[in-house]
């Protein structure tokens, strides 16, 4: 009997068909098929939950990092005491140790020069003359835990040493002092005269770097 191209053809799609299908599934123990895409499915979720968890791990490491960051920050004036030393005379000027107490309940860094000028009135009194230059290298960072103390060594000119319409001698009340890196101040008396001009060979005021 003569066979049909037209059959033979329609019943091959139909096997390719049925072969894709059964590549595509996969089957449980009772036979009902189920999608492959499943099990890939399975594994995305494994992973993200893995990731999540990792994350979570890590999370009181980064605060644990944070906290000693926040530990060994830089003192500000806010947790500061600050007192004169001993003053010394030397030719023509005075050294004046400022001494800087951590009254925080933390440990902190001062590293650096602190900022000292001469001031009228008080704490919120107008600056005279100059601040103080620098004098020196910085000799590294001091870690202060609390009620620890570290000193910058002032020298103070005789002022009364220059000429009169030179300097402009004026009364001065004490010193406003900043800690190194910080915008706050904070206020030691110490009456003396300072010049109120400012000018070339006007250096009434030098301070060295904070040390341990």
């Amino acid at each position: 009997m003569p066979r049909n191209p037209v059959l033979i053809r329609s019943l091959g799609a139909v096997g390719i068909a049925v072969v894709l299908t059964t590549a595509a599934c996969g089957s449980d123990e009772s036979g009902t098929a189920e999608p492959v895409a499943g099990t890939a499915t399975s594994v995305t979720a494994a992973a993200a939950a893995a990731t999540t968890k990792a994350a979570a791990a890590s999370t009181p490491m980064t605060a644990a990092g944070t906290a000693a960051a926040q530990q060994q920050a830089g003192c500000v004036a806010s947790e500061l005491r600050l007192t004169l030393g001993q003053t010394q005379g030397a030719a023509g000027s005075t050294e004046l140790p400022l001494v800087f107490t951590n009254v925080s309940g933390r440990t902190c860094v001062l590293d650096g020069f602190p900022g000292v000028s001469y001031v009228q009135g008080g704490a919120d009194g107008a600056q005279v003359g100059a601040a103080a230059t620098r004098s020196g290298e910085t000799t590294g960072p001091v870690t202060l835990a609390p009620n620890a103390t570290a000193t910058a060594m002032v020298r103070a000119v005789e002022v009364r040493n220059y000429p009169e319409d030179t300097c402009a001698p004026t009364p001065v009340a004490g010193l406003r002092v900043y800690p190194p890196n910080d915008t706050g101040s904070i206020f030691v008396p110490y009456a003396t005269t300072g010049c109120s001009k400012t000018g070339d060979g006007l250096n009434q005021l030098s301070v060295q770097t904070v040390t341990g």
